[in-house]
């Protein structure tokens, strides 16, 4: 299984990782899902309702309106992404509790330090168990 993302995606990804720091970032990937490769179409950056260092949370309204746009142009929420400040990519038991709720989902993780990315991992909750995912960056 893989996440595939467009570079050009990516780096702003990172860049909204690196100036939300020192609270974490979160946000929607909306693309297609096709034999276990996840294709990020579009990121769509959100507000970390929360704004903490240790948790995150998108406004539902937010949500729900990305998701119906998605779906209005054949596309889908298939991603979520967020940081960790000054920690690893990792998925942590919050994380895992909410990707309960968000199945089959991927969930794009960056461990963030000051004004550095320090790593960057993809993961999904497939058959009740946290499974890596290849991050295939495509030009």
């Amino acid at each position: 299984m893989e996440l595939r993302i467009k570079q050009k995606d990516l780096k702003s990804i990172e860049k909204h990782a690196l100036e939300s720091f020192p609270f974490e970032c979160c946000g929607l990937m909306i693309g297609k899902v096709k034999e276990d490769v996840f294709y990020v179409e579009k990121v769509v950056p959100a507000d970390n309702i929360h704004r903490s260092n240790v948790s995150f949370e998108a406004d539902a309204e937010f949500v729900y309106r990305a998701i119906d746009e998605a779906e209005a142009k054949g596309l889908e929420l298939i991603g979520i992404y967020h940081s960790h400040p000054n920690m690893r990519a990792h998925i942590s038991a919050r994380d895992a509790e909410m990707m309960k709720l968000w199945l089959n989902v991927a969930w794009l993780v960056f461990g963030v330090a000051r004004e550095k990315i320090i790593e960057k991992r993809a993961f999904v909750l497939s058959e009740g168990k946290v499974t890596g995912l290849e991050l295939a960056i495509k030009p």
